[in-house]
This record gives C-alpha cells, structure tokens and sequence, in this order.
C-alpha cells in the first residue's frame, strides 16, 4: 500500500465524503475504484449523468427483456 495525496477544495471534499457516508463506504474506497477504472478502461467521464426518462413504451420493452431473460 501507498499514500496518495491530493489537493481538492475543502467543499468537494466534505460533500464528497457526506455522500460516500450515507452509502455506507469510506471515501477511500471511491477514488480507489475511479483510479482503478481509469487504468482499465484509460477513459475519464466528466460532467452529469444523462438523465433516461422511462416512457411506458420503453417500460413494455424492457418487461418483454425481462421476461425473455427469466426464462433462461
């Protein structure tokens, strides 16, 4: 193991780890897992998700995928 450290505003930092705590999981535990999909996949996402909105047409897709998939 090594100490890896960085310099983030105080404010990422606290909303980082209040979040990481309502999951249940240190901090630490995150930036492991960015670092580790970074060397894995060599790619950085930055910026929000992208909302998906479920229409009930989508819905019915996904069921009949579902549905295909339970039967295995």
């Amino acid at each position: 193991m090594t100490t890896l450290t960085i310099r983030i505003e105080k404010d990422l930092k606290t909303k980082a780890f209040s979040r990481a705590e309502k999951l249940g999981i240190p901090l630490t535990l995150i930036v492991k897992n960015a670092l580790r999909n970074f060397v894995e996949t060599s790619k950085v996402v930055i910026g929000e998700p992208e909302t998906v909105v479920v229409t009930p047409e989508i819905q019915k897709k996904m069921d009949k995928i579902g549905d295909v998939l339970s039967k295995k």
